[in-house]
């Protein structure tokens, strides 16, 4: 018991020492300013065009689920610029248990993507609420909306983390845009029967079924659901298992850029 007490406070202060670290950096305002740009951008451009309703909260929303991948690895490149410039010290040193400052990383990362996803759906309802005059959708399901994307994104935090630290932030931004790329494309019927396997497609097509579902255009079985589930829980546990067996031996790496 006292073990585990003690690796709750380590990895609490892992998580201070994270946010100590990146108070002074981009992260923070990138996490306000990125959404806030996506939400007036779109804003101005669905003042003159011809879309209905429901075309333009679906378009604002998978806009973003696709988007996001690319996000998150220009993010995770800049935390994980961080670590290599002091040579991993700070990083894979300064605790007992090896993996808490890498779970507080992800901790606070993934945190603050929660916080910038809720900004960009919340914002862009209340703004397309004062520009035209209309929701579509319920307060309810606009957080239940941010609250899938999240979910969906976490996972891309642990892939992004790992292709930084153990290869390169060039190697992590190309896949980001690769991920851009597979998700806008699994959008169409090339994602059918594949898209459950790649974590970066989750998101886009989460939130394309639940909007249609709401606004009463499409349903889909129980069955389906669950399988897509379970085939999403698979995924996640071969590469948090993969990722956190390669971790254990991690001892940083040269930068090559």
């Amino acid at each position: 018991m006292a073990r585990h007490l003690d690796g709750g406070k380590e990895i609490w202060g892992n998580v201070k020492g994270e946010m100590w670290k990146m108070r002074r950096t981009l992260l923070p305002w990138l996490h306000v300013m990125v959404p806030l740009l996506g939400i007036a951008v779109f804003l101005a451009y669905y003042s003159f065009a011809a879309w209905n309703d429901e075309g333009k909260i679906l378009g604002y929303m998978e806009a973003l689920t696709v988007i996001l991948p690319l996000v998150v690895s220009v993010i995770c490149s800049i935390s994980a610029e961080f670590e290599e410039s002091g040579h991993y010290q700070t990083f894979l040193g300064v605790s007992v248990c090896k993996m808490n400052p890498l779970l507080a990383k992800w901790i606070v990362l993934s945190g603050m993507g929660l916080l910038s996803i809720l900004l960009a759906v919340v914002g862009f309802a209340a703004g397309y609420r004062i520009t035209e005059g209309n929701t579509v959708l319920l307060m309810r399901e606009y957080l239940i909306l941010a609250a899938v994307m999240w979910l969906c994104s976490v996972n891309l935090y642990l892939i992004h983390l790992f292709l930084n630290f153990a290869f390169s932030k060039n190697i992590s931004l190309c896949a980001g845009t690769a991920e851009l790329v597979v998700a806008a494309l699994f959008l169409t019927g090339l994602g059918e029967g594949r898209w459950q396997f790649f974590p970066c497609s989750w998101g886009s097509r989460w939130t394309e079924y639940l909007i249609q579902y709401w606004i009463g255009n499409k349903t889909a079985a129980a069955g389906d659901v669950l399988k897509i589930l379970g085939i999403g829980a698979g995924v996640t546990a071969a590469l948090w298992s993969v990722f956190f067996l390669w971790f254990h031996f991690y001892e940083g790496r040269q930068c090559r850029d």
